[in-house]
């Protein structure tokens, strides 16, 4: 295809600037924008106007389907000798009269999107008003091709009009030696000499003259045989080779470029900026929104710390409640109490427990209902300070009012409350100190019962020996029996102690227990509050996260057409502009 070079640059530039455009749309940018790359795009569109001339019967159609690859006179819309035809694509042939002497001749053939031709009468048949709407054609086509026969180059007719018309089109002008294969190569040498000697004398400058058989040239695209020999007889590759040049060497299609490529990157420069400033903007908004939740965690960090207060206080309150109960629980671990309740066993801590918690509940219930209050202060100073600063700074406006209202901190406060209570529960529950006591219990009066067996016992024997006058025997089961007392006692007395210490080391492994799930609560009840706000910041996270998404990929989008416009202007700087 002819021009290929430069269609394929023009084609590409057209793409960029269709990219170029969907970006402003995609960014907002300026409306007016839009408009003016929509214009770009659609005057690189503009087909190059040819303008064929020359007498009748040189086979000037003959060079068109040959140029072109089409053969007009399939279409139905052979032009006549006293009319000029005006080709354009169109999808179905047909004829659109202009004037009286002007048809404008719709084509389905692809070359004629990017071609239109003005197959102009013959000018041996050119009237007054034919010739007036030649020289309106002539000067504003990319190219004059003015054919010759080679049977008759110089007829009359034909120079006279290039004299008249000269000096308007000229610079556009080349000359076409039609079938020159109907003549010897030494004969078409000479007529190529004669026409230039012709051109300088009456036209006082030379054009590009090339000598071609369209015929076979015609025959070569449309037949397929002999394709490269018949191409390279027909003179139409070095032809080719010069409308290509003239084509994207046009300074004025060079320039339309050109300027397409300044506009574009002038709107480039522009997104550019736009989207660095957007980006800055979202990352210093991203910040903001980080420190914004660093801000919050370290708020509950130092809300949790106020209440460690109340956690060391209640866990004081415990002890010292235990240290009682351990009191009671060492009374009642007694050898004395033991001996007491021997026949009838009351001894239980049960109430002592409860009592324990009972104690515990009411002494600490004014702390954590201060603790509560602690919580509902610092969550609502909170929720207050960020919506200030989400409406400051990350420019958002809420929806609700982040603050919660005394409705909602009533039933916080009732739920906290209970959860404490039930901490405390849970573990005096678990302590179960009658459980722990029970097995010393038992085993105590049985030891205690035995003690007192082997007292009576070893008394009734002695008694029993002393009366029928065996003294020794009667000292020995005193002995043995003070013996056996001895050794009993002393086990019956480390049973209780171990017993005692069992209780006061379960009592003591309840504080620190109380502690550290008192202050899981509170951190666990803190953090649920303080966390609630992250719903009303993902929103507004989610959406950073989509803009940066689609910023960055914006900004690439933009790097990128900076980079082929970048491209198409060096290719466009190497193309040889022809001056017109």
């Amino acid at each position: 295809m002819i021009g290929q070079e430069y269609f394929d640059l023009r084609s590409r530039l057209g793409s960029a600037l269709y990219v170029l455009k969907g970006v402003v749309v995609e960014t907002a940018g300026p409306a007016d924008h839009v408009v003016i790359l929509e214009n770009l795009i659609n005057s690189l569109k503009d087909p190059f106007v040819f303008v064929v001339a020359g007498e009748v019967n040189v086979g000037k159609s003959t060079f068109l389907n040959a140029l072109f690859g089409a053969d007009f006179s399939k279409t139905g819309v052979m032009p006549t000798t006293d009319k000029i035809c005006f080709f354009k694509h169109g999808p179905v042939p047909r004829r659109v009269p202009i004037t009286p002497t002007l048809e404008e001749v719709y084509v389905p053939a692809d070359f004629l999107k990017d071609f239109h031709i003005v197959d102009t009468p013959g000018t041996n048949s050119i009237e007054s008003d034919h010739q007036e709407i030649t020289e309106k054609f002539v000067p504003v086509a990319d190219l004059v091709i003015f054919v010759f026969s080679a049977m008759n180059p110089w007829g009359a007719s034909a120079w006279s009009f290039l004299e008249k018309v000269h000096s308007h089109w000229m610079r556009h002008v080349m000359f076409i030696l039609q079938q020159c294969d109907l003549r010897a190569p030494e004969e078409i040498a000479a007529i190529l000499d004669y026409m230039r000697q012709l051109c300088r004398q009456r036209l006082g400058t030379e054009f590009p003259i090339f000598p071609v058989s369209a015929k076979k040239a015609y025959l070569a695209r449309s037949s397929g045989l002999d394709r490269e020999k018949l191409m390279e007889e027909s003179g139409f590759v070095g032809l080719e080779q010069h409308i290509s040049k003239s084509i994207a060497g046009s300074s004025v299609r060079t320039h339309k470029i050109a300027n397409a490529l300044r506009v574009a990157r002038e709107i480039l420069a522009g997104l550019r900026a736009q989207s660095g400033g957007r980006i800055t903007s979202r990352e210093e908004k991203f910040r903001v929104l980080e420190e914004i939740e660093g801000a919050l965690s370290m708020q509950c960090r130092r809300t949790v710390d106020k209440l460690s207060s109340a956690v060391e206080v209640t866990v004081g309150y415990y002890e010292k409640g235990a240290e009682e109960l351990m009191s009671h629980v060492r009374r009642q671990l007694t050898c004395g109490s033991t001996f007491a309740n021997l026949l009838d066993e009351k001894r239980r801590i049960d109430e002592e427990g409860k009592s324990l918690l009972a104690q515990l509940l009411t002494a600490s219930q004014e702390r954590w209902e201060c603790a509560a209050a602690i919580i509902e202060d610092d969550v609502g100073n909170a929720a207050e300070h960020l919506g200030e600063v989400v409406k400051e700074h990350l420019k958002v406006q809420l929806r609700e009012e982040l603050r919660p209202d005394k409705g909602f901190w009533e039933a916080q406060r009732r739920r906290f409350l209970v959860r404490i209570s039930d901490v405390f529960h849970k573990l005096l529950d678990g302590l179960d100190l009658q459980k722990q006591m029970a097995p010393a219990l038992v085993s105590s009066r049985r030891l205690a019962m035995v003690q007192v067996g082997i007292a009576v016992g070893s008394v009734i024997a002695a008694v029993l020996c002393a009366l029928y006058g065996r003294w020794l025997g009667a000292a020995s089961c005193i002995a043995v029996g003070g013996l056996l007392f001895a050794v009993g006692w002393n086990v019956f007395k480390k049973n209780l102690i171990s017993a005692r210490r069992g209780c006061a080391a379960r009592l003591e492994a309840v504080g620190p227990q109380m502690r550290a799930l008192l202050g899981e609560q509170l951190r666990e009840e803190t953090q649920n509050l303080y966390e609630s706000f992250s719903g009303v910041l993902k929103p507004t996270r989610d959406k950073l996260a989509e803009q940066g998404r689609r910023q960055i990929s914006q900004h690439e989008q933009i790097g990128n057409l900076i980079r082929t416009f970048a491209e198409l202007e060096e290719e466009l700087r190497a193309v040889p502009v022809t001056r017109e």
